[in-house]
């Protein structure tokens, strides 16, 4: 009779050391668009194609940002790799981009925001993805980890370009109950101090991210200077960034909707190529979003609801101007841009056709009323 042999013990994984807890990275990472590795390979190798919905992949290319470039060439020699792997591989991975991508409720018209506050009116060329499916974007399309786009109020997308092109586009929309911005300071604003200002605050930071190990972030500039509608109480701006030792550079436009007891955050998740049309789309993102009545800026009470602890220049600034608030402010800068992340890995280069407009229109449906 044979013995049995005993398997050798496993040995003890060793867990990563906690990072201090007010470390930046200990944060969570901002939503960014990248796309699984299976996913990867799958497109690099041409592979890829929906069938029902009509996405075809195109070869993937680095993006914009803080990309690693020897991590990405390792992927790109197991796409090589995997050129001759079966069929069932790549058809399995096309089944499942398709599945998910189906299970999206595009909407269309008219959306009542989850906390009741505001309500988006969409244009024909635009459409709207709840809470839940801006998370499943985020992380099952574009890569990012788990939890990534917590506390969204949903995503806004075009229809052209679509989101899985790689000039495609989307808002995340958030919203922070920081009270009453007061916009006394806003005809006095002057952008280039503001910059050079924020450039200081940057670089100040860096030394602290340099120390502990981790990449630079530099301030190039504006991409757009802010701008700002005293009737609509609204204002927009982009930035211009690099990280590390990075030459590409990243795209950083936000929209604040300011309300009565605090605003809305839209963060525009976009490469830099794709400046020209959100310039040319930006007034119609401005005027889709609103707070309802009981909730506007107008409605503002001072016996009873509390005022933010900065204006308008520090809402630009996102706390990069106090010390004390500069990583916190740093993630604002951060936030939502697709191009930009210490963790990227690989950009989801896949073209959407004509096909996906058709896609987009069957499936949108307006919400009940």
């Amino acid at each position: 009779m044979r013995k049995s042999r005993k398997r050798p013990p496993r040995r003890p994984s060793r867990k990563p050391a906690d990072k201090p807890r007010n470390h930046p990275q200990s944060r969570p990472s901002p939503p960014v668009r990248r796309a699984p590795t299976t996913w990867v390979i799958a497109i690099l190798t041409g592979n890829g194609l929906c069938k029902t919905t009509g996405l075809a992949f195109q070869p993937v290319r680095p993006m914009e940002g803080p990309m690693r470039q020897g991590l990405f060439a390792l992927i790109v020699g197991l796409a090589a790799l995997f050129a001759v792997a079966p069929p069932a591989l790549a058809q399995q991975d096309q089944a499942e981009f398709e599945r998910i991508v189906n299970s999206l409720d595009f909407r269309r018209g008219a959306i009542k925001l989850d906390n009741g506050l505001a309500t988006i009116d969409l244009p024909d060329a635009f459409r709207y993805l709840g809470p839940a499916d801006a998370q499943t974007m985020l992380t099952k399309l574009w890569g990012n980890p788990p939890g990534a786009g917590q506390g969204t109020l949903g995503m806004i997308l075009p229809t052209d370009p679509s989101p899985f092109s790689p000039e495609g586009w989307a808002v995340i929309v958030y919203y922070n109950p920081a009270g009453y911005v007061s916009d006394e300071d806003a005809a006095d604003l002057d952008a280039e101090q503001l910059m050079k200002d924020m450039q200081a605050a940057t670089a100040e930071g860096n030394k602290e991210r340099a120390a502990q190990g981790y990449e630079e972030v530099h301030l190039l500039g504006w991409a757009r200077e802010p701008r700002y509608d005293a009737v609509a109480k609204k204002i927009h701006w982009g930035k211009r960034l690099t990280f590390g030792t990075a030459t590409d550079e990243t795209l950083n436009y936000e929209i604040r909707v300011l309300g009565r007891r605090g605003y809305l955050e839209l963060n525009v998740v976009a490469p830099m190529s794709a400046l020209p049309n959100i310039d040319q789309t930006s007034d119609k993102i401005l005027a889709m979003v609103h707070f309802d009545q009981g909730n506007t800026y107008a409605e503002f009470n001072p016996d009873v609801d509390e005022t933010a602890a900065y204006g308008i220049a520090g809402l630009i600034a996102g706390g990069l101007l106090t010390k004390a608030g500069f990583f916190k402010g740093l993630i604002a800068l951060l936030i939502a841009s697709k191009k930009l992340v210490a963790i990227g890995v690989v950009a989801f280069g896949a073209g959407i056709y004509a096909a996906i407009r058709r896609f987009f229109g069957r499936r949108g449906t307006p919400p009940n009323a």
